[in-house]
């Protein structure tokens, strides 16, 4: 969660601050960012603001700041498992433990040409097998090279 912004760095308090010290910091950080006091343009003033009322209401009430802590908790864990499960640019699946390949899925047009290709490939060999059986000629024939 290094580069991750929590609320916990919006707020610029530990992750052990105690609610007076949330209360604090957000008193702060609301006469700094208020759109009606500050020199910051509207837009950003507003986003700001939104996001450190955001960050006080969830981590000031305990129930969802417990459910935030442990969701929290479980990024940190399957990052660092990640990072552990990277081999050679495959990626162990936990729930299998089998190499899978670090691929994205075809797009709906490389399905299509699949397809067309397939279907171009078929056609042609039931062409030569129609044209050869018309012709008289057999299909296993030798080639001329062979004759020599």
């Amino acid at each position: 969660m290094k580069g991750e912004i929590t609320y916990y760095k919006i707020l610029g308090v530990n992750e052990n601050a105690t609610n007076h010290e949330l209360r604090k910091a957000f008193c702060k950080l609301s006469i700094e960012l208020h759109p009606d006091t500050t020199t910051l343009e509207l837009k950003d003033a507003k986003d700001k603001f939104q996001k450190v009322l955001e960050a006080y209401e969830n981590l000031s009430n305990s129930n969802s700041r417990k459910i935030y802590d442990e969701k929290i908790r479980e990024n940190s864990k399957k990052l660092n498992s990640k990072k552990l499960n990277i081999v050679n640019n495959f990626i162990i699946d936990a729930s299998n433990q089998s190499l899978v390949a670090n691929r994205r899925p075809f797009s709906n047009g490389e399905i299509f040409s699949l397809f067309l290709l397939i279907i171009i490939i078929f056609v042609s060999l039931l062409l030569a097998i129609a044209i050869a059986s018309f012709t008289g000629k057999e299909i296993e024939s030798i080639p001329t090279w062979l004759l020599r």
